[in-house]
């Protein structure tokens, strides 16, 4: 199965085997790594100068996004107490999508009846499982003030296509400030003295004013639709116009990085394009220099380091760079730049070469960083070397160079677990699964248990 085989060359049945069979070795071996992890994590082995928890440095070394990391670190860490669990995991009978979801509801009391229910449902049976038990567990026995609040989260991302995708989790409160808002902007953003579906009651302010010769067009009651009244079903339009409102109405302080429209152009840039952002076209670029409030980045390529600007100085004569300086060190750095640190708040634009020696304030000298890096700077747990042309090495105390993307290759010696089967990761029975009966079956198993854990053992096996 492990001959490095041409796939091409393989047949139907012999090429599902091997599928089959990678993924039960990749389940086993993924069990191992997260051993490994939980164990790393627990030692602490990983902190450094820049890395603040174990996730951050398997990003960092191992090329593991972050989100990833973090749940990768949730299981390795749920799975020390889940003997069960961690066992089936090891040859392969679980996948990891099975094993992650198992983690957020196993207990050591009812990891055996969650294994059996997972070794015979696929993974997403599996996944609408936990998020019943999720629900059933977040409704029984808790009181609501023992309930954890609900934190408003958002997340968004540059889509290859130049689209920007936005996902919102907020708390109820949240939720219907948010509502209300894209009620009122999509209110603001349709009010028109001939739009048929708004209000025609003389109360409702209008943008433009009625001209006298003119008589509103009269509606019957049972075909008026105030939509100003309910939330649209997209939410889009309404949102971009409370973006507008709120960036037309709020003031921000001089250097407010990503609050302001920043586009790229210039000689030196190929295509104008939004800072850290998708290309713009040429009528985009109009648009916005028309109606919303940008600043033009114009900027020069480093040669021989792809993404790098070349920026203007300020020389010797001041210690602390100016706002333009700093809004400049921004577009450039983005984020502290200690190797595997990547935070972007309370950075500080730090003299590589300490002002106090000489050192100048250019962009050649400067470089950001996080508060946690810089005192870790000043301390020698690392140092930083400036080459010219606004490139810098890291530095570690005894002079070797933290790289900033480690390399990753795959191990040597390795050979797969015979103890594998070539199937563990295929559910047994499988078919359609009754949620509300699944469910009630284990929660009823469950609860027999808790009744019966503090009983006399001669009692329980004469009940038996």
């Amino acid at each position: 199965m492990f001959d490095d085989a041409d796939p091409a060359a393989l047949s139907d049945a012999v090429l599902e085997a091997r599928v089959l069979g990678y993924a039960a070795q990749i389940s086993a071996l993924t069990a191992q790594f997260l051993g490994l992890v939980a164990e790393w994590d627990q030692r602490r082995a990983w902190a450094g100068p820049g890395v603040g928890s174990c996730a951050q440095w398997l990003s960092w070394k191992a090329g593991i996004s972050l989100r990833t990391a973090h749940e990768q670190v949730r299981v390795a860490r749920a799975l020390v107490g889940l003997s069960v669990i961690r066992e089936a995991f090891a040859l392969g009978r679980l996948s990891y999508s099975k094993v992650r979801a198992l983690t957020r509801v196993a207990t050591p009391q009812r990891e055996l009846e969650l294994v059996n229910l997972a070794l015979s449902t696929t993974a997403g049976q599996l996944d609408r499982a936990v998020r019943a038990m999720r629900h059933i567990d977040r409704d029984r026995g808790v009181d609501e003030g023992d309930r954890a609040a609900v934190e408003s989260t958002g997340r968004w991302k540059w889509n290859a296509d130049g689209s920007l995708s936005v996902s919102l989790t907020l708390s109820p409160l949240d939720g219907a400030r948010f509502l209300a808002g894209a009620v009122r902007a999509e209110y603001e953003r349709t009010r028109t003295c001939d739009d048929p579906d708004l209000p025609t009651l003389s109360s409702v302010p209008r943008n433009t004013e009625t001209c006298p010769d003119e008589q509103e067009p009269e509606t019957a009651p049972a075909q008026s639709r105030d939509l100003w009244r309910q939330v649209p079903s997209n939410v889009a339009p309404a949102v971009v116009a409370m973006a507008g409102m709120v960036h037309d109405g709020i003031a921000m302080p001089d250097l407010a990085p990503g609050a302001e429209i920043l586009i790229h152009a210039g000689d030196g840039v190929d295509h104008a394009h939004l800072d850290d952002g998708p290309a713009l076209s040429e009528a985009d670029v109009a648009e916005a220099r028309c109606g919303a409030s940008t600043r033009d980045v114009l900027s020069r390529r480093v040669s021989g380091q792809s993404g790098k600007l070349a920026l203007l100085g300020m020389g010797r004569r001041k210690r602390a760079p100016n706002k333009a300086l700093v809004r400049a060190l921004f577009v450039r750095d983005r984020c502290c730049q200690t190797p595997g640190c990547g935070r972007t708040r309370h950075l500080h634009a730090h003299h590589v070469e300490f002002w106090s020696a000489g050192g100048r304030t250019d962009p050649d000298n400067l470089i950001l960083l996080c508060g946690s890096c810089h005192r870790s700077l000043h301390r020698g747990e690392f140092s930083i070397t400036a080459h010219g042309r606004q490139r810098f090495t890291f530095h570690r105390p005894d002079g070797s160079e933290i790289e900033m993307v480690p390399p990753t290759s795959r191990p040597a010696g390795w050979r797969p677990d015979c103890r594998v089967g070539v199937a563990a990761t295929v559910p047994v029975g499988g078919g359609r699964m009754n949620l509300g009966y699944t469910t009630e079956v284990l929660y009823a198993v469950w609860e027999w248990r808790q009744r019966n854990e503090n009983r006399p053992v001669s009692v329980i096996q004469d009940a038996a």
